[in-house]
């Protein structure tokens, strides 16, 4: 009876094609997992940041006009009180205001009966309307509002930010109101909408009771919305980014942060699907053109393993031969030699690896470690529970440096600055170069004052030593603060980045410190 039997030599051959169509075919899986993970990350990080930036500018734009309301408040107080609700100087002080804020609709004042007095623009022709009792009670509380989003009298969906008018004898007389229309507001339009975006990406704003305040299409501002995930936790003070199915089904990748004054929340997102809409074609692409190499790989594998396979034959057809000069040990002698050049190779990439390692934590300006280098030093320390302080520092007026002598002058500045900084720092600390004209010292050390120390001899080494580069000494600005093992460590960094820049605010080249 015939049996099939598999030579060594089809066995050999089947594995390695089959370990490199495996191989190549798992490739591709993962290449394309890793792409799509990456290119969803990196959404996820630029919305998060993008609304990060919108709810400061946002806040801002709150802020700014509570001011404005504040001061126009004052600049009221004296003429209601002595001239009255009917005064035409109240209307036009109100016109002023109101052409002065360049953000609110409308300006309005309502005396202590709840009556508007006066309001601007008058074509509005509110004046003697009366709003309604739960809407005057919130005014008697004699403090400074923000209302909303709430139906005007004028029928719009609008939010009040409001301010007492105090006489001479601080008695609120009245209060200044300004309305911002949340569909027709141009500045905030003008604020939250124009982004460079042209793949559906949008930004809108939620109220505390999670109703739309903003968005692009305008027919949805006031619209509640309960069931989105990002929603929720922006409104619980939460910021950060993640992937969601908005309310109209759509798998979103949004990026969302607080503002904390009003208790608003901004979502930047992108539809996911705009994100891997090119992704497709572009790897096949890159399959085309990889094709045709793994082809000529197949075939150099297929053609290796036959002639590393001959051999194996050669010495199985030899067990019929008793010719004593085959022998078995000679291929573990080559199997040893093999192994040897292998062990040197892996030696040899380790080493690059650890190079490489020691290069990815080295600015490759100035050479000083970068902040992925301090980051795993600070993750040692707070590991270790080993107090230390932090000290920031920037160039004082350092884009005059670049504007006056070039860039290249710059960094040739930057590493001046570096080589100077690093002599004075070691051995007591290790200098770092966060990015730009910026720099960080971490002391291990549970003295702060000695940093604080440090600090100041290093405002005064950089003060009075000329850089040749620009022929003048430059200065720096520092902050320090300090962390011990009770605390969160991004608290410390974030004291020290205030405190350098309360130094930049109060005058530059000086050291102001905030310590536990």
């Amino acid at each position: 009876m015939l049996r099939f039997i598999l030579s060594i030599r089809l066995l050999i051959v089947s594995l390695a094609l089959a370990g490199v169509i495996f191989t190549i075919l798992n490739g591709y899986s993962s290449t394309y997992q890793l792409q799509q993970n990456l290119l969803v990350n990196i959404s996820k990080e630029a919305n998060r940041v993008y609304a990060q930036k919108l709810a400061r500018m946002t806040q801002s734009f709150i802020t700014n006009r509570q001011e404005q309301l504040r001061i126009g408040a004052e600049f009221l107080s004296a003429l209601a009180e002595q001239e009255g609700e009917d005064s035409k100087a109240l209307q036009s002080r109100l016109k002023f205001i109101l052409d002065m804020s360049n953000g609110f609709n409308s300006i309005s004042l309502i005396n202590v009966s709840g009556a508007i007095t006066a309001v601007v623009p008058a074509e509005l022709d509110l004046k003697g309307t009366h709003l309604s009792h739960s809407q005057h009670d919130i005014f008697n509380d004699g403090k400074a509002h923000l209302i909303g989003p709430v139906v005007g009298p004028t029928g719009k969906l609008l939010i009040f930010i409001s301010h007492p008018v105090r006489n001479s004898s601080n008695d609120r007389i009245a209060d200044l109101v300004g309305t911002i229309y949340l569909q027709d507001n141009i500045f905030l339009n003008r604020l939250l909408s124009q982004h460079d975006y042209d793949d559906g990406s949008y930004v809108y704003v939620v109220s505390s009771q999670k109703e739309l305040i903003y968005h692009p299409l305008k027919e949805r501002i006031g619209e509640k919305i309960t069931t989105n995930t990002v929603i929720n936790n922006v409104i619980d003070g939460k910021k950060g980014a993640m992937e969601v199915v908005n309310s109209k089904g759509v798998s979103m990748v949004a990026g969302y942060a607080h503002v904390a004054e009003p208790d608003w929340g901004v979502v930047a997102q992108t539809p996911r699907a705009a994100i891997l809409n090119d992704f497709d074609h572009q790897l096949w692409l890159v399959l085309k053109d990889a094709i045709p190499l793994q082809i000529v790989i197949l075939i150099f594998v297929v053609v290796c393993a036959y002639l590393i396979a001959r051999p194996l034959r050669m010495l199985a057809e030899s067990t019929n031969n008793r010719d004593q000069a085959v022998k078995v040990k000679a291929w573990f002698y080559e199997a040893y030699l093999l192994k040897r050049s292998i062990r040197k190779e892996i030696d040899s990439l380790n080493e690059k690896v650890t190079r490489f390692d020691e290069d990815r934590k080295k600015d490759p300006l100035t050479g000083l470690m970068n902040r992925r280098a301090m980051d795993e030093l600070v993750t040692t320390l707070v590991r270790k529970k080993h107090p230390f302080s932090v000290i920031f520092f920037d160039i004082d007026h350092f884009k005059s440096v670049n504007d006056e002598f070039g860039h290249d002058t710059g960094d040739e500045v930057l590493k001046a600055l570096a080589d100077m900084v690093s002599n004075k720092v070691e051995p007591s600390g290790v200098l770092f170069r966060s990015g730009g004209e910026e720099f960080v010292v971490i002391v291990p050390d549970n003295k702060p004052h000695s940093a604080i120390r440090l600090a100041e001899d290093i405002r005064q080494l950089v003060m009075s030593e000329k850089i040749p580069q620009i022929g003048k000494a430059i200065t720096v600005s520092l902050g320090v603060s300090n962390w011990i093992h009770s605390m969160d460590q991004s608290q410390t960094f974030k004291r020290a980045d205030l405190a350098m820049y309360e130094s930049k605010k109060s005058g530059r080249n000086r050291v102001t410190s905030r310590l536990y």
